[in-house]
């Protein structure tokens, strides 16, 4: 919900909400729908992987959950028609992409990594789509932090692979890690952080940003999570792995305070 705003408000020439809003709350229905079916999907690698979570532990059924999913994905193509036809689009791709990746996309190495990383992208053009349809594609809007949404997303889902190794191959998925291994999954990793932190500093460069900007997204997210992920690939135990994915958490959410103070 947040990345919609934050999309809208790099939009809008004056304050627009009820737009911003409507698409806000689709997101947050498409979002929690999809993490339901995601829960769904993934029950025999949770056995391993996360043996707290709520279907595991048979706190809630099956069939309750499905329909949560329904209920929720319901929502928000109603919320999204509510605003238009673009938005309506952004929200009918995001549910495809969801049951695309929960059936499908996540037991191909790397497809369901760059599926989840749109969705996150996705949101911020949701938000622009929500003001403006033409403003929307206009640098340096609602694009740019889509960019660096869908790199730092993409970044977090192969050290999340790397992180449930064991559960995946027991599920019979085929990741990234499982495919290639660690030690190149890490190395990937690495290289698209990198261009992340180029994408970072374009802005700062075109002078698009000010110094808040700069200081939050390069010095507190891109250089110390560079710094992690290069101690992670030469020791990638389970302790490090759980820091750096928290660490990538952690920057997803400064990532969207740089580009609210800009």
């Amino acid at each position: 919900m947040v990345g919609v705003w934050v999309g809208a408000r790099m939009t809008w020439v004056d304050p627009v909400y009820y737009g911003p809003l409507i698409a806000a709350i689709a997101a947050f229905f498409v979002c929690a729908a999809g993490n339901v079916v995601n829960d769904i999907r993934d029950i025999e690698i949770d056995r391993i992987a996360h043996p707290g979570r709520v279907l595991v532990t048979e706190g809630l059924s099956v069939k309750f959950a499905n329909w949560i999913a329904a209920i929720c994905n319901l929502l928000a193509i109603i919320s999204a028609v509510a605003v238009n036809f673009e938005v309506t689009i952004m929200v009918l791709a995001a549910i495809a992409l969801l049951y695309g990746y929960n059936y499908g996309l996540k037991k191909v190495p790397l497809a369901g990594n760059i599926a989840v990383a749109l969705l996150a992208a996705l949101t911020f053009m949701t938000g622009g789509l929500a003001v403006d349809t033409v403003l929307a594609l206009n640098l340096p809007g609602p694009i740019v932090p889509a960019l660096f949404a869908f790199l730092l997303h993409l970044v977090r889902e192969i050290v999340k692979d790397v992180e449930d190794i064991e559960g995946d191959r027991i599920a019979g998925y085929r990741s990234l890690p499982i495919v290639t291994g660690v030690s190149k999954s890490l190395s990937l990793a690495i290289l698209l952080f990198l261009l992340l932190g180029f994408t970072t500093l374009v802005p700062v460069m075109m002078s698009w940003y000010g110094r808040m900007y700069e200081i939050i997204a390069i010095y507190l997210v891109v250089l110390p999570m560079l710094v992690l992920l290069i101690i992670l690939w030469g020791n990638p135990n389970h302790k490090m792995l759980r820091i750096v994915s928290t660490g990538l958490k952690i920057g997803m959410v400064l990532g969207l305070v740089a580009f609210i103070v800009n």
